[in-house]
């Protein structure tokens, strides 16, 4: 079966756009965007239930998407088509409604409530789900003669703004066993850039330059989980890969050396009082710690305190991983995923904690809408 993407682009002069079999969906490689990372995106889920593909804040995501474009001067009347782009600057509810009806019709035209259906039947994914993927960059228009000063320098103004939506299926982000068991990262040698140098507040594509580098380098780590068996070990002893954590993740820091977030996650670090997880005290870093505002961040604040408990943005000394007795990633991708180990040091008993574990439950039960919703976050496909 072949997918669509969906392409808004220019070509010599006009503008081309629709549905665009998956193998037909390119852009020219003189794109801007390509050599200068003058992209913004999003990544949104949606889940499989009863009632269809219950998309999760789609339209916080598309909000999202639309300012993080208008930060890098990639104006909604730049990329919307004529008639809702009007005479002037479009509303974003007018822009976020066009992008919501597309990704719903992508999500039909491509059949993935039924496909999720099959790859989880088949036992070819543990727990598929729909991931939406818009983008909006700078391109290249190829002109009458290609080969004369093609606009191609920093400036990115002289290129045209295009964008697609790309919807397919994904599994468990950092792994089921992170899921169920708690993922094993480690803190990364490569910082955050300054909140000087990159808008933060964008979800921009040059964000993840550093991020890629983070990434790798949990990927290709390893911890020892036994450091006594370490110290006890002979000459032609050997270890297997029981003996060993293998990172799936990064935390980055910030410049000052503070907590950040995970390459592509949010992070919070949960302290008991005196010892009693039923006096806990959840800490996130703040906006001004070179982090993505994240929407599923949003989410688990504004549950976490709707149930008691008390959340505090602040910035996070490196060794507070290592000290607490909770830690958890939260995302589109990764949901709320519990850390059990930082640097091969356990967190708190070295699994998912109670608190992280009660969150994670309200979070899972209302996207797929096992509760009411109360917060109206999900919009469903059927």
């Amino acid at each position: 079966m072949s997918g669509y993407i969906y392409m808004h682009r220019k070509e010599k002069g006009r503008i081309v756009e629709g549905y665009v079999p998956w193998d037909e969906a390119k852009i020219h490689v003189l794109s801007h965007v390509i050599h200068y990372s003058s992209g913004v995106f999003e990544g949104i889920r949606g889940y499989i239930t009863d009632r269809g593909v219950a998309i999760f804040r789609g339209r916080d995501h598309y909000r999202r998407l639309v300012r993080s474009a208008k930060i890098y001067r990639m104006f909604a009347q730049d990329y919307m088509p004529p008639e809702i782009a009007g005479d002037g600057i479009p509303p974003v509810e007018r822009v976020v409604d066009y992008f919501m009806r597309i990704t719903g019709e992508l999500i039909r035209k491509n059949d993935l409530y039924n496909r999720a259906k099959e790859v989880k039947e088949k036992g070819d994914m543990a727990n598929p789900f729909v991931y939406i993927r818009p983008v909006i960059y700078r391109g290249y228009d190829v002109g009458d003669d290609p080969i004369l000063k093609p606009p191609l320098g920093v400036n990115p103004l002289g290129n045209p703004v295009e964008w697609f939506i790309a919807v397919f299926l994904w599994d468990d982000y950092l792994g089921t066993e992170a899921i169920e068991k708690g993922a094993d990262v480690i803190t990364s040698a490569w910082a955050k850039n300054a909140p000087s140098t990159t808008p933060f507040m964008a979800k921009g594509a040059s964000n993840y330059a550093t991020g890629q580098l983070a990434k790798m380098e949990s990927v290709l780590s390893a911890f020892f989980k036994d450091y006594d068996k370490v110290r006890r070990l002979k000459m032609g002893d050997s270890l297997t890969r029981d003996d060993l954590f293998l990172p799936v993740e990064s935390i980055q820091l910030t410049v000052s050396g503070h907590v950040a977030e995970g390459t592509g996650e949010n992070i919070f670090v949960v302290i008991y009082r005196d010892g009693d997880p039923q006096r806990p005290i959840i800490y996130t870093p703040p906006i001004a710690a070179s982090i993505l505002p994240g929407i599923t961040r949003d989410s688990i604040i504004r549950i976490a305190k709707d149930e008691g408990y008390e959340v505090v943005e602040t910035m996070i000394p490196r060794e507070m991983l290592y000290i607490a007795d909770e830690v958890f990633f939260t995302g589109t991708a990764a949901e709320v995923t519990p850390i059990r180990t930082v640097d091969g040091i356990p967190v708190g008993a070295g699994k998912p904690g109670p608190i992280t574990l009660h969150l994670r439950e309200i979070y899972t039960k209302l996207v797929r809408g096992q509760i009411e919703d109360r917060y109206g976050w999900v919009e469903y496909v059927e």
